[in-house]
């Protein structure tokens, strides 16, 4: 696409921002034609970076996503809006996340943040103005079913119970000890402790023995879908891992697979990693490997001690995916015995790039992975994750940004098409379109007394029959400051406090070479088009005050 057409009119950008329709999204005929009204599996990863699963690179054992990969499609450019919060209010209401209430955060530590802002584009819950997928499918026929983590709202009147979920069993915090009770998060209101689980409109509190959250999630998943075995009705299913957010937790048994297997360093892995998708085709000879982080030494650098350490970290991590990877498979396994596979569409992908947080709540002496171990793999583990592009979540370059995303879909994904990578971007907002896309639904007329904003991504049904995609309108994102647009194959971003980089993603996909200074009219172009967007969609410019958190780092 012509780098001239970026530069939309602020007329035609607010009016796509803030049209209100109620016009079905139009079906594609081969998908539709596949089957009635499939039932919908959205399996969402969390912190987990584009290269960690096998099919994607990586040295992780993933056999059923693997699977799924081998007899579905991959994508080489799906994008997510760069950290947790804000990706699931964009995955639930296929808008951008101011849009939907979640400019930033849900948690307490961000109230001075909303606070100063006090705009509708920053809150504590998602916007009640915006439907949910599950709202949207509900009427259509759907039973409609979340486990995993939520956080999008704290509320009883926020929960999954009250979004439309027919069924939930979920964490309502960003982070929890996978065991249940130990070093905790803070609740919002600052007491110790973590915030009840919740099955449907219940607090849930785990028993202090033999839970597990990747385990009770699907244990909880695979009871729903035992529920719909009559096949009366089809059902949507989302199902939002916590693995592999920190803290570092996974089985012992598990973690020995690992354990040794991270001495290579992670300048070898990332090597590696990227040497893997170069074969694969995903990453072109002329792009080369992101650089490490300024701040990690090469690592023949580090003492024998701190590889030791590292390397157990990343044995935990390893461990979290696997399995992550071993739950799925649980569930595939009941979606063949109740003889629902064939027409079930299963969409994998991330929340967003490694995490380089590292939060320190361990109890003393405590073994690495054990309910009183609560950690993360910092930085050093989050460029792994991120391999091979740059900067980690938070930011809006690739490697905070972008995803795996795995489609599978026996009925509906064509025997010629599978295992095939598709290279058309996407985003996390196309979610919401390529449900009602393929199950037929229209969208709302109004909503709660209003009219709601119309939905801002494209279905990405047609690439399921080897189609390419048609978007219009550029991709965006904004977080904490980090900000970026993308039109066709060029992309403009910068970090906060930083000025634009340009780079041509189709000869530069790890953006190495800023062009900014080669094409300042591309800059000025893109930039006007972000601008206007920004300003729509509620964006407010990022700023470092006292006491409020949020400054980024480099």
């Amino acid at each position: 696409m012509p780098l001239s057409r970026c530069s939309l009119s602020r007329r035609r950008l607010l009016l796509r921002l803030t049209l209100l329709v109620a016009l079905p999204l139009a079906r594609v005929s081969s998908a539709a034609a596949a089957a009635s009204q499939p039932n919908i599996i959205l399996i969402m990863a969390d912190d987990l970076g584009f290269s960690d699963i096998g099919c994607y690179g990586g040295e992780i054992a993933t056999p059923h996503l693997d699977t799924l990969a081998k007899n579905g499609l991959r994508y080489t450019q799906f994008y997510n809006p760069g950290r947790c919060c804000p990706t699931r209010a964009s995955l639930m209401t296929g808008l951008y996340p101011h849009q939907a209430g979640v400019g930033h955060m849900v948690d307490a530590y961000a109230a001075p943040r909303r606070a100063d802002f006090k705009s509708p584009a920053y809150t504590d819950r998602l916007s009640p103005q915006a439907p949910t997928i599950a709202e949207v499918l509900k009427p259509a026929g759907y039973r409609t079913f979340m486990v995993g983590k939520w956080h999008l709202g704290y509320r009883p009147e926020e929960w999954p119970a009250a979004r439309g979920f027919d069924r939930s069993f979920v964490m309502i915090e960003g982070a929890m000890n996978y065991y249940g009770y130990g070093p905790q998060h803070s609740l919002p209101q600052g007491e110790q402790g973590t915030l009840p689980m919740v099955v449907d409109g219940t607090p849930f509190t785990p028993p202090l023995e033999g839970f597990f959250t990747t385990d009770a999630f699907t244990d909880h998943a695979i009871r729903y879908l035992r529920e719909t075995r009559d096949g009366a009705a089809p059902f949507f299913l989302y199902f939002a891992h916590n693995a592999p957010h920190w803290p570092l937790h996974a089985r012992p048994e598990t973690i020995a697979k690992y354990r040794g297997k991270y001495r290579a360093g992670w300048d070898q892995i990332r090597e590696r990693r990227y040497e893997e998708l170069r074969k694969e085709g995903v990453i072109q000879s002329g792009w080369p490997l992101a650089p490490r982080p300024e701040n990690l030494p090469a690592w023949t650098d580090l003492p024998p001690e701190k590889q030791d350490v590292w390397d157990s970290w990343m044995a935990v991590y390893a461990a979290q995916v696997e399995e992550m990877d071993t739950a799925i498979g649980r569930l595939l396994e009941t979606l063949r015995e109740t003889g629902q596979e064939k027409n079930t569409l299963i969409l994998f992908f991330s929340d967003n790039g490694g995490a380089a947080e590292r939060p320190l709540k361990t109890i003393a002496d405590a073994p690495l992975g054990s309910r009183e171990h609560y950690e993360g793999y910092a930085i050093d583990g989050a460029h792994v994750s991120s391999a091979p592009f740059r900067k980690t979540k938070k930011f809006s370059h690739e490697g905070g940004i972008s995803s795996p995303l795995i489609a599978y879909w026996p009925a509906g994904i064509p025997a010629a098409r599978q295992g095939q990578w598709v290279t058309d971007p996407g985003h996390v907002i196309d979610i919401m379109a390529t449900c009602m896309d393929i199950a037929g639904v229209t969208w709302p007329k109004e909503w709660n007394g209003g009219r709601p904003t119309a939905v801002q991504g494209i279905s990405l049904a047609p690439t399921f029959a080897g189609r390419g995609l048609e978007r219009a309108e550029p991709l965006f994102w904004e977080h904490e400051g980090h900000r970026a647009v993308r039109h066709g194959d060029w992309k403009l971003v910068a970090s906060f406090n930083e000025p634009w980089e340009l780079y041509n993603l189709a000869t530069d996909r790890t953006e190495m070479t800023n062009l900014a200074s080669v094409h300042p009219e591309a800059v000025q172009r893109l930039s006007a088009s972000y601008t206007t967007w920004a300003e729509a969609a509620g964006v407010k410019p990022w700023r470092v005050l006292p006491g409020i958190p949020g400054k980024a780092k480099k």
